[in-house]
């Protein structure tokens, strides 16, 4: 589709980082972020060249109101080249096969510049998170592995997941410097999956209870990170202290129109229409 190659290759925008002037993989392996007062763009770069991006709408309560692209990355001179091959219109994956190139205008450690070809906008991206790449596991998970709080960064929105020893589940959002909780439930372990019985704590008096049977695959842990696959995503949960560190910009000032557990858009429409200010059209 026209509009979200577009769109997506807008989001693409960033992914080269450089020292001294000097592009290298290593340094565009990373999430990048770019964000104003209506839209946020982020994309990830990573080391085994695959390649994730995302566009949200801050003000749209929709859920999820993020558009997704996947495929994968390539730097040629001070170009980034992406071959963008999948993405999430509605609450599937479909195919796409899109390549799309990049002029490096400026970049630093912290902060990219880049040109797109197509309608010569600028856009400046600054570092958010650095790729974590972690050992594959060769055993199933344990309840040891999982037990404890982790943060998440998904969907260009921040969570804070609880996993009790007692089989209780929470996850959180920080909106307006206060804590609110989104879901609650239990967990346990089945094999290499992490399965969660999640329902929706209501917001206010009357709100349905939504349901959801969660099912992520464990890829790898190490004692600070886990990572596991959602759909075609590989996402890094890190251990309270390690996530908040690593993180050089603000977030959205809108973390609940997003919920890592329900994937219905109320309108095809309404998700083109907030994608389109992101290209600069």
């Amino acid at each position: 589709m026209q509009t979200i190659s577009r769109v997506f290759a807008v989001v693409v925008c960033a992914m080269t980082a450089t020292a001294c002037n000097r592009l290298s993989d290593a340094k565009l392996a990373r999430i990048w972020r770019a964000e104003d007062n209506t839209t946020v763009n982020e994309i990830a770069c990573r080391s085994d060249h695959t390649f994730t991006c995302w566009t949200s709408w801050k003000n749209d309560l929709t859920t999820p109101s993020v558009g997704t692209g996947a495929g994968d990355w390539r730097l040629q001179d001070r170009q980034l080249i992406v071959h963008l091959k999948k993405y999430v219109l509605v609450d599937t994956w479909a195919d796409e096969d899109k390549e799309i190139t990049f002029k490096i205008v400026k970049s630093d450690s912290d902060a990219l510049l880049i040109k797109n070809f197509d309608d010569n906008k600028t856009v400046t991206y600054k570092r958010l998170l650095p790729d974590h790449v972690l050992t594959p596991m060769k055993r199933a998970p344990t309840d040891a592995d999982v037990v404890g709080t982790w943060r998440i960064h998904f969907n260009t929105h921040d969570y804070e997941m609880l996993f009790s020893r007692d089989h209780t589940y929470g996850s959180f959002v920080q909106a307006e410097g206060v804590r609110q909780q989104l879901f609650s439930g239990t967990w346990h372990i089945d094999g290499n999956q992490l399965r969660v019985g999640a329902k929706s704590v209501p917001m206010f008096e009357g709100e349905s209870i939504d349901k959801s049977e969660l099912r992520w695959v464990v890829t790898a842990v190490e004692p600070q990170r886990i990572e596991i696959r959602m759909g075609r995503c590989p996402i890094v949960w890190s251990a309270q202290g390690d996530f908040l560190s690593v993180h050089l910009t603000s977030r959205c000032s809108q973390p609940l129109a997003v919920s890592m557990f329900s994937f219905q858009m109320t309108s095809t429409q309404k998700f083109v229409a907030m994608l389109a200010p992101a290209s600069g059209g």
